[in-house]
């Protein structure tokens, strides 16, 4: 019995180490050459796999490309959020968004590349139907979690929290790829102020 799970075991690491070294591949071809530069044949070669490994874990290269957003902007909030528990100072809920929203605007400073690779999408961490299955068995959610507890310990009038919730992840992705990538309207640090306002308003909009 104990050989037998060994086995399955090192059959189940071997798979895990495939998926690992595909999305590497991946990661790395899509910030080089771009994404529609990079082919499913350039992603099984240098992950040294067969190509049709490649779809015992994927659909196409639109389904790694969202998984690997996924894990990024997953990462980045997860990071955030430990971040913020660092912090017992921080008390008041609009403060505690600001933070998590500043972290997060930092690391994508410091990593110019995932905003390559995710483009705007940064909400794909939070929405995307395969994450879903995840976080409903995992602790992922604590940012969702930390938002609609919030909203309801301060009774803000918010008719619609998911939507709420939504358009703050889309408005930081969509501002932070125009602003650290084209530099549009102008610098994100320039530009911060002028966001955490808006997020502000959104939380206390009558």
């Amino acid at each position: 019995m104990n050989a037998l799970s060994d086995i399955k075991s090192k059959i189940e690491k071997n798979k895990e180490e495939k998926r690992e070294r595909l999305l590497a591949s991946a990661t790395a071809l899509f910030a080089e050459k771009n994404f529609n530069n990079t082919s499913i044949s350039d992603i099984v070669n240098k992950a040294r796999v067969a190509k049709g490994t490649f779809y015992l874990y994927f659909k196409d290269k639109y389904d790694i490309r969202n998984q690997i957003v996924q894990e990024i902007s997953t990462d980045l909030f997860d990071d955030a959020m430990k971040e913020l528990k660092k912090h017992p100072e921080i008390t008041h809920f609009d403060d505690s968004m600001i933070f998590i929203i500043n972290h997060v605007i930092d690391a994508l400073v410091a990593n110019p590349t995932y905003l390559t690779l995710m483009n705007k999408d940064l909400s794909l961490g939070v929405y995307s139907q395969e994450l879903t299955k995840i976080l409903e068995e995992t602790d992922h959610l604590s940012l969702y979690e930390l938002f609609k507890e919030g909203v309801e310990r301060e009774n803000l009038n918010i008719k619609n929290i998911d939507i709420t919730f939504f358009t703050i992840v889309e408005l930081v992705g969509s501002t932070c790829f125009s602003c650290i990538v084209n530099k549009v309207p102008c610098p994100i640090e320039d530009y911060k102020p002028f966001l955490f306002d808006l997020i502000r308003t959104l939380l206390h909009a009558a």
